[in-house]
């Protein structure tokens, strides 16, 4: 006769119940990194790949100049005006009919006719904005056209468009100033956010286990862990040559496009009279007036192909 399996054994079956939960648990956290996943796989042709890297060098100065386009009319608008020619695509001015703009205009004692001049602005629709018109006036409007198809399957996300820049031959580096500070911005997202409405929370430190165990970061997968990671206040020097880049924060929540480690943002909260509704910055997170400005401490960044670090 057989005899009975230990695990059977009543003195054991609620430990060893207990101890089964618990490894199905862990063997699900362990595995989550590799569950995030796209909507699927952003698919592009060897020779559509090599069209675009060759298009870089005509794409770049346009993206460049849409950007500084924006940054200078809202600083040309303020000056002028006291108020910015954007807002913020989910600000209280962004909610109000156009009637009820032009009664809040008056109601500061502005023209309200200025209203025809204002257009609304966001992280991720300046940077759409801005490479839709580089990817058109190289003769990319298809391939932007599939891009924008891609990130719309994945919620409009700006990981999503890194994704499909990254198929398209970009270089994807994971950024954190300072991992030893993880802990610390996380517990603020927490406090700050308790029950994480909206889907601001960072995930710092998970953030950067995922990137050290399986090169991914989100849903994304990174080609390089080290050249932006623990620089303090002093990044490394070589997006000061990168023509284009894209960053995500806070797993995609936060875009911001940029050039020659400058980077523009466009912050889809900040109303009319915010002079930094649209802002520019250097790359330099921890350091006096560098940006992504906000509590942003982790995330990743594209650069094109050929700017990769050497």
């Amino acid at each position: 006769m057989r005899a009975k399996s230990i695990t059977h054994h009543p003195m054991f079956s609620n430990v060893y119940s207990k101890l089964a939960i618990f490894a199905v648990l862990l063997m699900t956290f362990s595995n989550s990194a590799n569950a995030q996943s796209f909507n699927r796989k952003f698919v592009v042709t060897p020779q559509e790949k090599q069209t675009h890297a060759q298009s870089i060098r005509r794409m770049s100065p346009i993206v460049r100049n849409c950007l500084k386009a924006d940054l200078t009319k809202h600083r040309k608008f303020m000056r002028k005006y006291g108020i910015s020619a954007f807002y913020g695509s989910n600000s209280s001015f962004s909610k109000k009919s156009d009637s009820e703009r032009r009664n809040f205009l008056r109601s500061i004692g502005k023209d309200p006719s200025l209203v025809d001049q204002m257009n609304k602005t966001s992280c991720i629709g300046l940077a759409i904005k801005c490479y839709e018109r580089g990817f058109q006036q190289t003769g990319q409007a298809d391939m932007w056209k599939r891009v924008m198809q891609y990130a719309s399957e994945n919620g409009w996300d700006g990981s999503a468009i890194i994704e499909a820049f990254r198929e398209l031959g970009w270089y994807v580096l994971y950024w954190n100033p300072d991992t030893s500070l993880n802990k610390q911005y996380d517990d603020a997202d927490k406090a700050r956010n308790p029950t994480n409405k909206g889907g601001t929370w960072a995930y710092n430190a998970y953030r950067l286990l995922t990137v050290k165990r399986y090169n991914k970061y989100y849903k994304n997968t990174v080609d390089d862990s080290s050249t932006l990671v623990n620089f303090g206040e002093n990044p490394s020097d070589f997006l000061r040559y990168s023509p284009m880049m894209i960053g995500v924060a806070h797993s995609g929540y936060h875009v911001f496009p940029g050039y020659s480690n400058v980077i523009i943002e466009g912050h889809s909260t900040r109303g009319i009279q915010d002079p930094n509704t649209v802002e520019a910055s250097y790359f330099n997170p921890l350091g006096y007036g560098g940006g992504p400005r906000g509590r942003y401490l982790s995330g990743i960044i594209a650069v094109p192909p050929g700017a990769e670090p050497r």
